[in-house]
């Protein structure tokens, strides 16, 4: 079926809403209400042919393109840009729509701008993309009618569909990176750091070869064997850390249009990328009821890349997260005493009981650190005042749940458990603080 490619505008049903509206005001004067009405309604109608006869004999060219980075960022604010060029011998009035990503849900988009002969324009808007995965743009539409009387619209379509990937947070991830290594921080950090690669182990002490070091001579080991000796070391080897990623049903609460699972995403990308510029290996464990994906540590070039080809695919589950098996298959892949970082939404002290068990196992093997989110919206509500017999039940559900989170998080750390609670948006830059904290105290 063909495209239909003529349109009256909204100029068009307002001229003919108002020969309407004559002809009720005139209806007391029948006689003068017929005439003067259709005088009306046959200036309308000429105007309107005049005007699409105008608009689709002239040859109306237009050349336009889309320009958006072939990877977005979960998230974050991205740009697209489109830019048009109007190459008719005649100014024009043009309504442009451009067919969104269903994922954006945007039903209203259109931009109004006019485009003289010969000119060029460039307009740029921003999307912010709240799933991971890919997002197809559809055609340019450009809707054009003339300056006078603008009656009636003449659609061109120009093919520009394209497909783009939505990836995890690259933007936190460069800002997370510039405030670690930065010296002067807006956010609070660690700036004491015990660089790997910087410090020593000592090893052995052996006898002293041409070549050595003479500033690592051992002066007493020489006085007791009576010929040079000298300290050898070795460098310090880096350290393992892991973020386990709990992709159960509890994780699939939604916050500012992400799920708890992107918030999680976003920050494993980010500190992944400042351990592994610090000299650290890093992994990655995702499960739901058991661990379904396993990124063992490694400092190798190409980790960053496959870690976050794998936070891309990562899929949230339905099911019940299966702690048992967590602990089975982290025992099982990691063998070496490493840092974990576990996020998951344990929000009752129910929940905590049944965990528990499986969490003191994981932190006498390893340094865990267990990453819960704070809901801010819960925590707003209990500060409202309650005046009616509802509202104060609300409210005190609300410091309810906000009682329990603190014993989760009290009992937690009374067993030697590592935490930290945090509203999602400030999820990153309290893992990075948290990660710096321990590397200064030389936990890890």
């Amino acid at each position: 079926m063909k495209k239909v490619n003529f349109f009256l505008t909204e100029r068009a049903y307002v001229a003919f809403g108002l020969v309407v509206v004559w002809f009720i005001l005139m209806a007391a004067f029948p006689d003068f209400a017929f005439y003067s009405g259709w005088i009306l309604l046959a200036g309308v109608l000429a105007l309107t042919v005049f005007d699409g006869f105008k608009l689709f004999s002239s040859k109306i060219i237009l050349k336009a393109s889309r320009s958006v980075t072939k990877v977005l960022s979960l998230s974050d604010e991205n740009e697209v840009s489109v830019s048009m060029s109007n190459l008719s011998s005649s100014n024009l009035a043009i309504s442009f729509i451009d067919i969104l990503p269903d994922q954006l849900q945007i039903r209203d988009f259109k931009i109004r701008l006019s485009l003289g002969s010969g000119e060029h324009k460039t307009v740029s808007y921003q999307i912010i993309p709240k799933t991971r995965g890919e997002y197809h743009f559809g055609d340019l539409y450009f809707f054009v009618r003339s300056s006078f009387p603008g009656l009636v619209e003449r659609r061109v379509i120009i093919p520009a569909k394209q497909m783009t990937a939505v990836f995890p947070s690259i933007k936190q991830m460069q800002e997370i990176e510039l405030q670690s290594f930065s010296k002067i921080s807006i956010n609070q950090g660690v700036k004491r750091i015990r660089r790997i690669g910087h410090s020593y182990e000592f090893e052995q002490i052996k006898s002293y070869v041409r070549g050595d070091d003479y500033r690592s001579i051992n002066w007493k080991a020489t006085s007791r064997r009576q010929s040079l000796m000298i300290n050898q070391y070795e460098d310090q080897r880096s350290q393992p850390v892991y973020f386990v990623i709990d992709k159960g049903r509890s994780m699939k609460m939604p916050f500012n249009g992400l799920t708890l699972v992107d918030y999680a995403v976003n920050t494993t990308l980010a500190i992944s990328n400042v351990a592994l510029k610090k000299g650290d290996k890093v992994g990655m464990i995702t499960f739901d009821k058991s661990i379904d994906y396993v990124l063992r540590s490694s400092d190798k070039t190409g980790q960053l890349a496959m870690i976050n080809h794998a936070l891309y695919n990562l899929e949230q589950s339905d099911v019940e997260s299966g702690f048992e098996n967590l602990y089975a298959g982290i025992t099982a892949n990691v063998r070496q005493r490493s840092l974990l970082f576990l996020f998951t939404n344990c929000n009752t002290l129910h929940s905590l009981k049944r965990i528990r068990p499986v969490l003191q196992l994981l932190n006498r093997q390893h340094l865990l650190v267990v990453i819960m989110f704070e809901n801010t919206l819960i925590a707003e509500l209990a500060k409202r005042k309650a005046y009616s017999a509802e509202e104060i039940y609300e409210v005190t559900i609300a410091e309810q749940y906000l009682y329990e989170q603190r014993q989760i998080a009290l009992e937690l750390n009374t067993i030697g458990i590592q935490t930290i609670v945090s509203a999602p948006e400030d999820l990153s830059i309290n893992t990075i603080n948290k990660y710096l904290s321990l590397k200064a105290r030389g936990m890890i």
